[in-house]
């Protein structure tokens, strides 16, 4: 906040929200890392004690505290011949810690480079969702500077300075009180804006904690396997193929997460690519209806499309959309089930593109959450099958990206329809 002395009297400026939206940024990011690093130290801490424990208690040694330990290394010409080369001795005893060293550090060091990507992330664009959320600081600036031009003295503006500058979204009682009833509006209005900060704050926190959440399960899976690996499956055929066979599937499983997150990543910070034409909708649906019937000869697949119907949209995106609501159909419909595609005009002359199955649907309680971004039913839609719980709020960010909405009906035991509503192109000769 600056101050200017005019012909007309003192008049207060307020910095923009771009300048509080980084601070805000800069005091989010820098908690953020400390938190990182020092979960990441922990963690490896733990993994290195807990197979020292294990070892020890393999070579039938009874434990104490003042027994010996330490570890030896050999200097190799890299790193990993280095870590390759580390012995843990215990008690005229040693052990080769290598693979182990190994895997854990390849985890540990993926899961630190998904962390940074994902801080850097935020560092350079985390200001931009929360400038955004700062709207209403023109309002505040401007009503501070009408308020300015009348008989106030410095103190009142000293005190709004200083309880603005204590604002922590990451706090959701800290909340300004300056007590003066002229700037009771003024109060208002920061606060408000406080509260919209905390909950943003809040929605970001929850994301980073279930993606690292869902990013440490394929990891912890990877490296059980490969330490069985190390153990048996040099001389078991059986372990062996096993053991290959689950690294492939939870990398699989990683690669599509990471891509999820990387599309939601780009959607939110507005640099997703998108690239609108005029589109027939009846024929994308039927090179879908035909996709699926090809690579799924486990359903009866249906299509129906009343008319030729056009729209303005990013045929890949868009596709994918649907794509999404037809796998979901058939993860949760058993063997034999009906899967129907539908195009037709709705109510409000708008496209409406509906995937029907008689699956085993879903409750009332968890359909209004069914597009919120790792979330899972009890029942049906669970890790088991194969979901990250990121479909749904893909194909929700891409219909509300082209401008339309979703509906959903859905019955336990009966099966679900969701149906997407698109504008129609307005044009009788479509290019």
């Amino acid at each position: 906040m600056t101050k200017n002395n005019t012909a007309g009297g003192d008049r207060v400026h307020f910095a923009g929200s771009r300048e509080l939206a980084r601070k805000i940024n800069f005091d989010l990011n820098i908690k953020r890392l400390f938190r990182i690093l020092l979960f990441d130290c922990f963690l490896a801490l733990v993994l290195v004690v807990c197979w020292c424990l294990i070892t020890e208690y393999k070579a039938d040694i009874p434990f104490s505290w003042s027994q010996y330990r330490g570890f030896t290394y050999t200097t190799g010409s890299n790193i990993f011949e280095t870590i390759d080369s580390i012995v843990y001795h215990f008690e005229k005893q040693q052990a080769p810690m290598g693979t182990f060293a190994l895997v854990g550090a390849g985890a540990l060091s993926v899961t630190l480079v998904i962390q940074m990507i994902n801080w850097l992330r935020s560092c350079i664009f985390g200001s931009i969702p929360i400038r955004r959320r700062l709207r209403a600081i023109d309002a505040i600036a401007s009503a501070a500077n009408r308020l300015s031009l009348g008989s106030f003295d410095d103190g009142r503006y000293r005190s709004l300075q200083e309880a603005i500058d204590h604002i922590n979204a990451a706090e959701p009682d800290s909340l300004i009180d300056i007590e003066d009833e002229n700037l009771s509006g003024l109060e208002d209005a920061v606060n408000n804006l406080i509260k919209r900060m905390h909950e943003s704050y809040r929605q970001q926190i929850r994301f980073v904690d279930d993606a690292s959440h869902e990013l440490r399960t394929p990891i912890a899976v990877i490296q059980g396997y490969a330490n069985m690996l190390d153990r048996w499956g040099k001389n078991d055929e059986k372990i062996l193929d096993e053991a290959i066979s689950a690294i492939k599937t939870e990398s699989e499983h990683m690669k599509v997460l990471v891509e999820q997150l990387l599309f939601l990543a780009r959607g939110d910070m507005g640099r997703q690519n998108f690239k609108p034409e005029p589109v027939n909708l009846g024929e994308m649906l039927h090179e879908i209806h035909n996709e699926s019937e090809m690579i799924d000869p486990n359903h009866e697949y249906r299509i129906k499309v009343d008319t030729d119907i056009y729209a303005e949209a990013d045929i890949a995106m868009l596709k994918q959309s649907v794509r999404i609501l037809v796998d979901n159909a058939a993860k949760y419909t058993p063997a034999g089930g009906i899967i129907s595609l539908r195009l037709n005009i709705g109510a409000k002359g708008e496209a409406c593109i509906a995937v029907q199955d008689n699956g085993c649907g879903i409750s009332s309680t968890d359909l209004k959450h069914i597009f919120e971004r790792f979330y899972r039913s009890d029942k049906a839609r669970n890790s088991a099958n194969g979901g990250s719980g990121l479909g749904l709020a893909i194909a929700k960010w891409i219909v509300e990206r082209h401008r339309g909405w979703f509906s959903v009906f859905s019955r336990e035991g009966a099966g679900t329809r969701i149906t997407i509503h698109l504008p129609v192109l307005d044009t009788s000769e479509p290019v």
